[in-house]
Parts: structure tokens; C-alpha cells; sequence
């Protein structure tokens, strides 16, 4: 069985998503604050270029042919019209025509139209703003390469950048602590498991649970229960087997004690016979018991489908021969079509158990009467005689382990009617109890469902 840790786990989802999202939302910020720029670096441009077209063309003139260290402050100031580096421009006149143009200024052909455009000079991608003065007939462009307003993205970037990987790992930190902080309840429950030995099966009790933990504590409490009542049960069980398997014992070393001491052979030989039948029912009581306590592991799994009528008939045939001896007469009525998905060998058994039952408590010369019929969604299975019968009082204790009804000559294990109720309940079935034929007797009435 693979092995994982819930808290690793935890540490890895939770520190991926953050991961996760924080580089999303690094992106979408490095795109609206791309936005941003672009935004404001128009604007400028478009201040600058309003800034330069309030100049006339001597000072526009003077503008353009002076280097950036022999322009007087103001002047500079005038041409930034915002902070930044001064603006490349250019002067147009009404036919097209380059009056002006200001170091650094790229080379860019004349567009007719104001407004912002953006274009590309000598593989170089700039971004430019032109106005067009009415009065004086010029048209002013100024120009910014586009690659100056990447550098504060880049650095907004990597500023980000910057605090998630300073962030990240001690957001990690947390994280783990919280987590483990979390888990304590399950480290608890652990403990509080691993400290118990194989006899504590009491109730698990802990302090300050959390709701997602009480679902488990409570499947673990209920587990503890059903083991408990299994093992009181198998106890119960050992100890009614033990207390059963001592009497026919004991009468076997009592006979055998006889057959030894006998004086005359007719006399031993009849001390033989009654170890061999003590004997025999010995072996049929522990086949009895080896036969509940597998009935407690049956496969679920092994299922065929079962026709009950032709089962039924098989069985009958098998007991014929035990019937004769007592002269009971055994009837079978079977409807066709009724087949149900189960375990036939587990089913013979049942059967075997019901008419094994009705012909040791039958009447001599009496009558047995085994029907299979169909009913609305079921199957119904039944065995009756007209023996002597059950009291009323005593039906109810039939289904216990080892209870035999008293004043009955013929020997039994008492487990019978037990096993079939086992084998009923595998099959989802029920188990009915009631009166036999004509008002005598006894019958067992089995239903499956379909």
C-alpha cells in the first residue's frame, strides 16, 4: 500500500496555489501597469507637443539646433512638459514639408493627420503625437521611442518579482506550521490508538475535536462497539460449545469405561454401539459448529442463479431414505421459474437443516410437506410436518444457539434453525416460525427476495 503524507500534500496544494496565483496576479499587473505607462507616456507626449506648438518657429528653430547641454533650463523645462527626458520633435509645414527637426529626432515622414501614432523607423518602434497650429500653418510631431517606456515596467516587474521570492518562502513557513498545527488532532487520535491494547475496545474520548475529525472518531467509536459485541458474542459462543461438546464426551468415556469393564459380550457390544452413536452425534455437532462459524465469512461475491424448486427436489431425494424409516411421507409442490441469484451449496444447507429438523421431530407414519412458490417480489420457501409441535412460549427461543425444546426423544445440536437464519440473512432473506400441517406440528417458512 502506497504511503503519503496528508500534510506534505497539503504544503505542496497550498503553496502551489499560491504560487499560482500570485503569478497571475504578477501578470495581470505587469499588463495593467504596462497600461499605465503607456497611458501617462501619452499624455506627455501629448503635453509636450501642446507645449512646443505655444513656441514660435525662432525659438522651435533655436530649440532644434541646440545640443541638450547648451539649452537653458527653462527652455528645457518647456520641452519636457513632464518629467522625463526632452522629446525628439518635429516641424511640418501646411504642404508637407520638414521645417524643423530636433537632435535625436528619427527620421519620420510626414502624416498628415493629428493624433497619436505609432510606427516603425529604421527597425526601431516609436510612438509619436502630432497637433496642427491653424494660425501659424505648422504642424508639430513629437516622437518617443517605445523602448523607453518598457525600462519602468521591467523594473515594476522585477520589484514584484522580487517580493515573491522573498515572500514565498516564508509564507511556505507558515503554511507548514498551520498545517501542522491542524493535523495535532489526528496526531492526538494516533496516540491516543497506539497507547490501548488488544482488550481496551472502550470508546475513544478526546478533548476539543474538530467537525471534520468527529466523523472519523465516531466510525472508530462504532467499530470499537461492533468489535466488542463480536468478540462477547464469539466468547458466548466458545463457551456454549465447550459446555455442549462435554456431555456427549463425557458419555463416551462413560460407555467406553463400560465396554472395557464388561464381563459378558453382549453387554460390551452394546456399551461399542453407544460410543459409536456418541460418537457420531459429536462429529455432527462440531460439523454444526464449523458450519456457523464459517456461515460467519461467507463470500458475498458467490452468487449463480439457483433454481429453489429443483434444490428442493434434490434434498427431498437425499432425505428419503431417513423418512422411510420413520414411514413419513414426504410432498413436494414446486412452481416452475423460481430462481434467485445465491449460493447453492449454502442453500442445500439450508435445506438440508429444515428437513433434517422435520423428520427427527416428526411423528412416526406422520407427514412432511415442502412447498416453493413465487409471491409478489419474492421467492417462498417451506417445510412443515404434523409432529408434536412447539409450545408458543418456546418458538421464539428456537432461533438461539444450543436451545433444544424438552420432552423430545430424538438428540440435536440445537443449531439448526440458527444456521438457516445465518444463510437467510446472506441471501437477504427473512426466517418465519409457525404452526405445521392441520394444525399440528411445526413449519419454517423461508423468503427471498427476487
Amino acid at each position: 500500500m502506497r504511503r503519503y503524507s496528508i500534510g506534505r500534500r497539503l504544503l505542496w496544494l497550498l503553496v502551489g496555489s499560491l504560487a499560482l496565483v500570485w503569478g497571475a496576479m504578477l501578470g495581470v499587473s505587469y499588463h495593467k501597469a504596462q497600461e499605465e505607462i503607456h497611458e501617462l507616456a501619452d499624455a506627455r507626449l501629448q503635453q509636450g507637443a501642446r507645449t512646443l506648438l505655444m513656441l514660435d518657429l525662432k525659438r522651435l528653430s533655436r530649440l532644434s539646433r541646440m545640443n541638450d547641454a547648451n539649452v537653458a533650463e527653462d527652455e528645457k523645462d518647456e520641452m519636457r512638459g513632464s518629467e522625463g527626458p526632452p522629446l525628439a520633435f518635429q516641424v511640418w509645414g501646411d504642404d508637407g514639408k520638414l521645417l524643423l527637426t530636433s537632435a535625436g529626432a528619427p527620421p519620420a515622414a510626414y502624416i498628415p493627420k493629428s493624433g497619436y501614432a505609432t510606427r516603425t523607423i529604421n527597425h526601431q518602434n516609436w510612438r509619436s503625437y502630432s497637433v496642427h497650429d491653424r494660425k501659424r500653418n505648422y504642424e508639430v510631431t513629437v516622437l518617443e521611442p517605445l523602448s523607453v517606456r518598457q525600462h519602468p515596467v521591467a523594473e515594476l516587474a522585477g520589484r514584484m518579482g522580487q517580493v515573491l521570492a522573498l515572500a514565498l518562502p516564508m509564507l511556505t513557513l507558515f503554511v507548514w506550521l498551520s498545517i501542522r498545527h491542524g493535523l495535532r488532532p489526528l496526531m492526538r487520535l494516533s496516540d491516543a490508538i497506539s497507547v490501548r491494547d488488544a482488550a481496551n475496545l472502550e470508546p475513544i474520548q478526546l478533548r476539543q475535536i474538530p467537525d471534520e475529525v468527529q466523523p472519523l472518531i465516531t466510525a472508530l467509536n462504532n467499530l470499537l462497539e461492533r468489535l466488542a459485541q463480536s468478540l462477547d458474542k464469539e466468547r458466548a459462543f466458545t463457551a456454549d460449545a465447550a459446555h455442549e461438546l462435554r456431555t456427549p464426551l463425557a458419555a463416551i468415556k462413560v460407555q467406553a469405561e463400560v465396554a472395557l469393564g464388561a464381563q459378558d459380550e453382549s453387554t460390551r457390544r452394546q456399551a461399542i454401539k453407544m460410543v459409536i452413536a456418541g460418537v457420531n452425534r459429536t462429529t455432527h455437532l462440531a460439523q454444526q459448529l464449523l458450519l456457523l462459524a464459517r456461515l460467519d465469512h461467507v463470500e458475498q461475491d458467490v452468487r449463480e442463479s439457483v433454481d429453489l424448486g429443483q434444490l428442493a427436489a434434490d434434498c427431498v431425494a437425499q432425505h428419503v431414505d431417513e423418512a422411510d424409516k420413520k414411514e413419513i411421507e414426504c410432498e413436494l409442490s414446486a412452481e416452475g421459474n423460481c430462481t434467485l441469484q445465491g449460493d447453492p451449496a449454502m442453500l442445500a444447507v439450508l435445506l438440508d437443516n429444515l428437513l433434517d429438523n422435520a423428520i427427527k421431530y416428526g411423528r412416526r407414519g406422520g407427514h412432511i410437506a415442502v412447498s416453493v412458490r413465487r409471491e409478489v417480489g419474492r421467492l417462498h420457501l417451506s417445510v412443515e410436518d404434523d409432529g408434536d409441535g412447539v409450545a408458543e412460549a418456546d418458538r421464539a427461543r428456537l432461533r438461539d444457539r444450543f436451545f433444544r425444546v424438552e420432552g423430545h426423544a430424538a438428540s440435536g445440536s440445537g443449531l439448526g434453525l440458527s444456521i438457516v437464519e445465518k444463510i437467510a440473512a446472506a441471501h437477504g432473506g427473512s426466517v418465519d416460525i409457525h404452526g405445521g400441517l392441520n394444525g399440528r406440528g411445526l413449519g419454517v417458512s423461508v423468503r427471498f427476495p427476487v
